[in-house]
């Protein structure tokens, strides 16, 4: 240890409402090993009990203004007349302490041992522990990112054990215990005036290392730091402060230091680089729903620039002492590869803990621990020394884990299923998917489509949904698709028997509702025959039935939650808007039985808690319309787009089969499969316990039943078929089997117990026709799998030549015939099958097509063909079996050629159809102009009409030497433009209000997000514990 005469250390305490910390740190400076030479406190307005407690440590203590700044503070304390120099021969140094910072008791001597041995550092600090947890690494020297973030290279909570205890040089210390050579800090100005509080540290470090000197990090020195100041354990007094934000002065002092400090010819690229990660944080801030964060971290950087006065003087001050490049701290700044891993793991360890936090004050239904889904953390477990001693053995492992064995052979049963599935999937009302996710998203942004006669219907949002989830599987939708589909059944199982395992600790009778939900007639109906909107709510059914059960208590719902319930019901809406009506109408009959009780004079509902019902049922509901609009706003025009599911309209089950639950249509089980829901939901409306349960079920399975009466037309079909209704079921075979959970769980024992009445019957007889349901369907699953109508795609219902006519400039469509059911059904087919979110989009025929396919059927047909050649609909063509009288019919007709008969069908061709875009010139001349896929651009050789072989839409738009033409309305309703002159065209559909809506769906919908999410919490609503 060097001798006292060759240093001496003036140590000054900064305390600013530090009486918490204070006798702490006083205490730490009179055990110091070596002893100090001096000591002086300043104070700078303190209103608590700071300058008491120094004075009465017999410190020397000066009282400054409560605004004056940390460097500021520092210049005062040197100034005071009590305050001698170092005697001659000796070095002297300030020790700088913060009231919240209590140093080891060699902390000093270490700090001197360093310094000794290397006489060209100017600046020394200690290694800073946390203050509760005193092993918590805090700093070991710091440094400065590109983006201006404060940078330690420690790991979130890392913990000290002797990894950094070298002797390192870096480009600065905190100011927390600093020790500073007296000379350089005078030579340099000391602290700069425009950093009041924080960064100034760095600031300093970075002059120092241009001046010619160096700074260290001394491990073996320890020191104890609260943080205060920065975890807003005290409120920022010093001048200058906008607002009195910590994180506003940190960020704005931290670009600051990066301005004034580099070299001038990255001043502008730094400014860049600050303000986009400063916006970049900002909108982490949002997300964890912090907007006073996010406000600070934008003005930070703004103020700054917006005064560039500040930083020309800081600069201009920065040259007198340079004596090397600024590029000398290049060495010290982290790459940005470490930047992101670091800033990275720590937003991940902040949404873990916000995701923990919410958790934990969530309430329980019940006050046992839950257990896993799996049952990984069984009774198994806790005889795992028994187990140790016995010979492995897979099969008794897995019968220790019924849960985990039920999932296992539950997921072998799908595979087996599903074997004729394994690829890209089509069938049933599931059209051909598309192979990326960019074609998905590409469908949802345009304004016209290409399917039909053309349409500008609003595309469902369940397009981008899908889009966007399958980002996760590489960006290929196919493979998404078929991914749901094969795993929808492990996944409803998992989820029902979490949902389950909510009412009860019977684990095998939690594990029989799941079976009998993951297996229900609507789970494998939906799969079979490729509901995607049924699939999709099967899988969310049991998160969205447990959030559900908020609406029985809306008043005591928090608004997290309540914005959670939205979301999932924003979802439901996009899938199946079918059910989210149906939510909302059992919610308007709630309203309906709140205003009878608000008004009731016996128990009335008290305003406050109806005022909170209304509120959250306002925001549940709203907040899906208002995210899936435009799309929502269409069923006020046409409310029969509501009943339709996504995908191929396909006809459901009649009345015999709703009232059993049972969705029918093609590829559901067949009646004999009889299950038990309906028994369970008839029960349980008699049973107090379950009644109100009993009531949903009952309303849902009746509401579902009358409208699964009814017939209607749509999603690419023109004939009204019986409406499919199975996502309707979902929410009432879920509540129905949380009904029976509740039953068996609370009364069998005491029925076990009592005399054989008809609860024993009732009870006999559900479970024998749940245990046949079960066997049944999965045996009949399983058998039927070849012949369901969803298939791994092989090849297209449409001819290949007919196919390929579509794909020219030409672009012709289809007029398709086929016969089901003793019906001639028809459609328009373009370049191939229909694809995922085309037949949703299909608004049907104009009255001009639908006429002329009328008259056509029935014989009388004359112009039909012109009609069909306006429209480019150059093939007429009947897949087998055909209806021999149509087929006379057609080839009777005038107009139409037979072209082919094969094996597939029947084909005619209609002559002098139109290209997709037609220009027929003043001079009589006719030529199809080259487009893409809905416009077109080039150069007309002379004035003439251009005819869009599309259905007439107001948007259609041409440019013709950049004035725009008026589109008008044929007598057969495509769109036509009069050229009058030559020269550069442009054709376009118009897109302007549907990136508009667009832009208003994304910023609803994030904002959704924002709010369901669990809150980040400011730091000075932290535990001191937490923040250590």
């Amino acid at each position: 240890m060097p001798t006292p005469s060759k240093h001496f250390v003036t140590a000054i305490i900064v305390s600013h409402n530090g009486a918490m910390w204070l006798p702490e740190v006083v205490a730490s400076l009179a055990k110091q090993r070596r002893e100090i030479d001096q000591l002086i406190a300043i104070d700078t307005g303190s209103e608590d009990s700071s300058v008491k407690l120094l004075k009465s440590a017999g410190i020397p203590t000066v009282v400054t203004d409560r605004e004056t700044g940390f460097g500021a503070a520092i210049n005062e304390a040197l100034a005071h007349s009590k305050l001698r120099r170092a005697p001659e021969g000796c070095t002297e140094w300030l020790w700088l302490i913060h009231d919240d910072c209590a140093p080891a008791a060699h902390a000093l001597g270490e700090l001197l041992s360093a310094v000794d041995e290397r006489p060209n550092v100017a600046m020394a600090g200690p290694k800073l522990r946390g203050w509760h947890d005193r092993n918590h690494l805090l700093e070991v020297g710091v440094s400065i990112a590109g983006n201006g973030a404060r940078w330690t290279g420690l790991e979130y909570r890392e913990q000290d054990q002797g990894q950094h205890d070298n002797i390192n040089e870096v480009l600065a210390v905190s100011t927390a215990g600093a020790l500073i050579r007296r000379d350089v800090f005078d030579e340099l100005g000391g602290f700069d005036p425009e950093l009041s509080l924080f960064r100034d540290d760095v600031d300093l470090g970075w002059r120092m290392h241009i001046a010619g000197h160096s700074v260290i990090a001394v491990p073996s020195a320890i020191a104890f730091h609260a943080e205060a100041a920065s975890n807003e354990r005290r409120q920022i007094d010093v001048a200058g402060t906008f607002l009195h934000r910590p994180l506003l002065l940190d960020r704005r002092h931290a670009a600051y230091v990066l301005l004034a400090n580099a070299s001038w010819w990255l001043t502008p690229f730094l400014a860049i680089q600050l303000l986009g990660a400063s916006i970049f944080r900002a909108i982490g801030y949002l997300l964890a729903k912090l907007p006073g964060y996010a406000l600070d971290e934008i003005a930070a950087v703004a103020l700054l620039l917006l005064q560039p006065q500040d930083l020309i003087r800081a600069r201009r001050n920065r040259r007198k002492n340079r004596l090397v490049s600024s590029r000398v701290i290049a060495r010290f700044v982290p790459p940005r590869g470490s930047q992101f891993q670091l800033a990275y793991e720590r937003a991940r360890n902040a949404i873990s803990r916000s995701w923990q936090i919410s958790t934990k004050s969530r309430g329980q239904l019940h006050s046992s621990t839950p257990s896993s889904a799996l049952d990984l953390n069984d009774e198994a477990l806790e005889n795992a020394d028994i187990d140790l001693v016995k010979a492995p053995s897979p099969l008794r492992w897995l019968a220790d884990r019924p849960i985990l064995a039920a999932t296992l052979i539950v997921a072998l049963t799908t595979l087996i299923a599903s074997r004729s599935r394994l690829g890209s999937i089509v069938g049933g009302a599931l059209p051909t998917t598309p192979a990326s996710a960019g074609e998905l998203l590409s469908t949802y942004a345009d304004s016209w489509h290409t399917v039909g006669l053309g349409s500008s219907a609003n595309v469902p949002p369940w397009i981008a949904l899908i889009g966007l989830t399958s980002l996760l599987l590489g960006a290929k939708a196919s493979l998404f698709i078929t991914t749901l589909f094969i795993s929808a059944v492990p996944l409803a199982l998992w989820g029902a028997y979490s949902l389950a395992r909510k009412f009860t600790e019977l684990k095998f009778l939690a594990l029989g509702a799941a079976l009998l939900y993951a297996f229900s007639p609507t789970s494998l109906a939906a799969i079979n025959s490729g509901r995607l909107g049924t699939v999709v709510l099967i899988v969310i059914g049991p998160w969205l039935v447990r959030s559900l059960f908020g609406l029985e208590q809306l008043e005591n719902l928090s608004w997290r939650r309540t914005w959670w319930l939205a979301l999932l019901l924003t979802i439901v809406c996009a899938f199946s808007p079918l059910t989210f009506m149906s939510l909302l109408l059992w919610q308007f009959i709630l309203v309906i039985l709140d205003v009878v009780a608000f008004n009731s004079k016996t128990n009335p509902l008290n305003k406050e808690n109806f005022d909170r019902r209304n509120a959250r049922r306002i925001a549940i509901i709203s907040a899906p319309l208002i995210v899936c609009a435009p799309w929502s706003l269409e069923f006020i025009l046409h409310p029969s787009r509501i009943l339709l599911d996504p995908g191929i309209s396909l006809p459901g089950g009649d009345l015999s089969s709703l009232l059993l639950t049972n969705p029918g249509g093609i590829g559901a089980p067949p009646l004999w499969i009889i299950t038990p829901i309906t028994l369970i939901a008839l029960i349980a409306a008699f049973v107090s316990r379950t009644a109100r349960l009993g009531e949903v079920a009952l309303f849902f399975i009746g509401f579902a039943t009358i409208l699964g009466s009814r017939q209607v037309a749509g999603h690419g079909t023109f004939t009204p078929d019986q409406l499919w209704v199975g996502s309707l079921m979902v929410v009432p075979t879920l509540v129905a089997l949380i009904a029976a959970v509740l039953m068996v769980d609370h009364y069998v024992p005491a029925i076990s117990q009592a005399h054989i009445d008809y609860r024993h019957v009732l009870l006999g007889i559900t479970s024998v026709i749940s245990v046949l349901s079960l066997l049944l369907s999965v045996g009949w699953w399983i058998s039927s799998a070849p012949s369901a109508p969803v298939q791994r795609q092989t090849t297209s219902a449409l001819p290949a030549f007919l196919s390929a006519s579509a794909q020219t400039d030409d672009r012709f469509k289809t007029l398709v015939f086929s016969i089901e059911n003793n019906k001639i059904r028809f459609f328009i087919a373009r370049d191939g099958d229909l694809k995922l979110g085309e037949p949703d989009v299909i608004t049907g025929l104009t009255p001009q097509v639908n006429r002329a396919v009328n008259d056509l059927v029935s014989g009388s047909g004359v112009a039909s063909s012109s009609v069909f050649a306006e429209y480019g609909i150059r093939y007429l063509f009947m897949s087998r079996p055909v209806n021999e009288d149509l087929v006379r019919t057609i080839d009777g007709a005038g107009g139409f050629t037979r072209a082919a008969s094969t094996d597939e069908g029947i084909s005619w061709k209609v002559p002098g159809a139109l290209g997709h875009i037609s220009f027929l010139s003043s001079t009589g001349f006719y030529s199809v102009l080259p487009s893409g896929n809905i416009g077109a651009r080039g150069t007309l050789s002379s004035s003439g009409t251009i005819i869009i072989t599309e259905k007439f839409d107001r948007r259609w738009k041409m440019l013709l030497n950049d004035q725009y033409l008026e589109v008008k309305e044929t007598e057969n309703g495509v769109p036509r433009f009069i050229a009058p002159e030559s020269g550069d065209f442009v054709i376009f559909h118009d897109a302007t209000s549907r990136r508009g809506w667009i832009s208003l769906q994304i910023i609803s919908f994030v904002s959704l997000i924002v709010l369901a999410l669990p809150a980040r919490r400011r730091r000075r609503e932290m535990r001191e514990e937490e923040l250590a």
